[in-house]
């Protein structure tokens, strides 16, 4: 079932798993989905604790895992024994003001740490996260010093602006995904898989045969059983006049930011400057998977984790929610793709900022899988 739900084979070899260091980790959003694509993490490292503790709780074999700036980390892990290196440094680094360049800003050592360790590892591929800006900030500039940084330590990376709706995500999300390999081998990306149906008059019907409609925020939460939402509702902000809605039955979310408190599930859409209620306190009661999405993030446990009893239900409905609410981290891990399996640490804040900085595991894990085939 996890082979459909991700449009591709999970690796399987009778070598090794592939193995992976993941930089400026977070909770490891990379590393879930090089787990679901059949890889074994070896080591992270990120300067925040939760985080880390989260990555400990999730990846116990990982040995290589510490806590502390990326300039002090010293992996015992010898170069030669890790596949592949993944990570999303800093963006604040990567910026313009009154039209100059801060490429000598002190905030870019950390991402120059990145290019250090791929030098001196010498994995096979690297995948890098960053913000879809970094593409564009001063004409390009920027994206060509990194290409450039690259090239110089020996990989020939490609750089793509991802649409993470468009491969199963129940969200808009867009990143900058950056990818390369120093043998010289050309990268097959994802197959696109999803399609929003609000362009479907506009463009061509041949376009959609082999699509499926974007995963909607409801699809992702319907087997959890609490309260659902007809409209999926963002909290009006300095930039913003008002709220934003969508409908939560056929849409995905807007993109999750690293305060989870700034979205909430509503039964009418929202107005003014509403404050959501609070989150569901009841214990989560799930009901069978209802699609190949929550199939998959039920069910992709990795041999490591021990699978949990969860009180289950007959209904094969949630309950309509009657006025405002907040998600729970629980939805907030849903709608990143972060597996059940998963679990964060940390107080709730701290959690809902994990979720929002992660790159979506459902993603990644079809990234992974594209090249585990090249091992």
């Amino acid at each position: 079932m996890i082979d459909k739900i991700l449009g591709r084979e999970v690796y399987s070899t009778s070598g090794p798993s592939p193995t992976c260091f993941d930089l400026f980790s977070g909770a490891g959003g990379l590393s879930v989905g090089f787990s679901i694509a059949g890889g074994v993490p070896l080591g992270a490292v990120d300067i925040d604790s939760d985080s880390i503790s989260t990555y400990k709780r999730n990846f116990p074999m990982a040995e290589d895992v510490a806590c502390c700036p990326i300039e002090s980390w010293k992996p015992a892990t010898k170069p030669g024994k890790v596949d592949v290196i993944i990570g999303g440094p800093p963006c604040q680094g990567f910026s313009l003001a009154r039209g100059l360049r801060f490429l000598d800003d002190p905030r870019n050592h950390l991402y120059k740490y990145f290019i250090h360790l791929v030098g001196v590892y010498q994995p096979k591929w690297i995948v890098m996260e960053n913000v879809e800006g970094i593409t564009n900030i001063g004409g390009g500039v920027i994206l060509e010093q990194i290409l450039e940084d690259f090239r110089n330590v020996g990989y020939l990376v490609e750089c793509k602006i991802i649409n993470m709706a468009q491969y199963g995500v129940p969200q808009l999300r867009k990143r900058a995904i950056f990818v390369g390999n120093n043998s010289g081998q050309s990268f097959n990306w994802p197959t696109i898989r999803y399609f929003d149906t609000r362009k479907k008059k506009s463009e061509p019907a041949l376009f959609f045969d082999d699509l499926q409609p974007f995963n909607s925020v409801n699809s992702a939460l319907s087997d959890l059983m609490l309260p659902q939402g007809n409209y999926f509702s963002h909290r009006a902000n300095a930039q913003m006049r008002g709220p934003r809605n969508r409908l939560a039955h056929t849409e995905p979310a807007f993109t999750l930011r690293v305060r989870g408190d700034e979205f909430a599930l509503c039964q009418h859409p929202a107005e003014s400057a509403f404050i959501p209620g609070p989150m569901p306190t009841d214990e989560i009661v799930y009901a069978d998977p209802q699609n190949e999405l929550q199939e998959m993030l039920r069910n992709s446990i990795p041999s490591w984790i021990k699978p949990e009893k969860v009180p289950r239900t007959r209904r094969k409905k949630p309950p309509m929610l009657e006025g405002t609410r907040r998600l729970t981290i629980k939805e907030q891990a849903r709608l990143q793709t972060f597996p059940d399996w998963v679990k964060f640490e940390g107080r709730v804040t701290s959690q809902a900022r994990q979720i929002g900085n992660a790159v979506p595991p459902v993603f990644s894990s079809q990234l992974f899988a594209e090249i585990f085939k090249t091992l």
